[in-house]
């Protein structure tokens, strides 16, 4: 695993002309044979603020990881922010828990950083639940953390995850990038959300 020591948060390869909103959820799954680019998602009720966590006990998918796409693309003006669309691929509609994904950071071997904190932040109000027909998007949002002169600090290369109820982590493609590299002391993800907007 490759670790620094005493360095803050860099970004290499990431340039300004990043994509915005939904636009990397949307281009990935054109780019794996969904016709449809827009979302089609139906919230089904709210979580109660301070809600959010993981929600495993809602239920469990008809769908499984397979059965998605995972892409992350640099929000602009907010460095080390990236956000994350979860794509329905299949050609059924999907139901599937709310709450805040499993993160995973990766090192430059593709390997799982086990040491690296990864912190769940609830988003209020987020939904319990999501039907997602085909080319259907969630979303949530990583925050790569950095401090100065931090003892820990851990080179990211990329990310994988997996939804609430599925336990087969999955890649998530970071578009605009030929390469990620971040030095960090940790990884925020928030809750499943309908829209990007909700987010902000």
């Amino acid at each position: 695993m490759s670790k620094t020591s005493r360095k803050t948060l860099a970004v290499t390869g990431i340039v300004g002309g990043a994509l915005l909103a939904t636009g990397g959820g949307a281009a990935a799954l054109a780019q794996h044979g969904s016709g449809v680019e827009t979302a089609s998602v139906a919230r089904v009720s709210a979580a109660q603020p301070g809600q959010g966590q993981d929600r495993a006990d809602i239920g469990t998918s008809n769908c499984s990881a397979e059965d998605f796409i995972a892409s992350a693309s640099a929000v602009q003006g907010r460095p080390g922010h990236f956000l994350v669309s979860f794509g329905n691929r299949s050609d059924k509609t999907c139901t599937i828990n709310g709450g805040v994904p499993a993160l995973a950071g990766l090192d430059m071997t593709n390997s799982p950083i086990e040491e690296l904190p990864v912190d769940k932040i609830s988003v209020p109000g987020a939904p319990e639940e999501f039907t997602l027909q085909p080319g259907g998007l969630v979303h949530t949002e990583i925050e790569a953390v950095s401090g100065p002169n931090a003892p820990d600090t851990y080179v990211v290369s990329g990310f994988q995850g997996s939804l609430p109820d599925m336990s087969q982590p999955q890649p998530i493609h970071v578009t605009g990038t030929d390469e990620v590299h971040l030095e960090v002391t940790g990884l925020r993800i928030t809750s499943l959300v309908a829209s990007p907007d909700a987010l902000k």
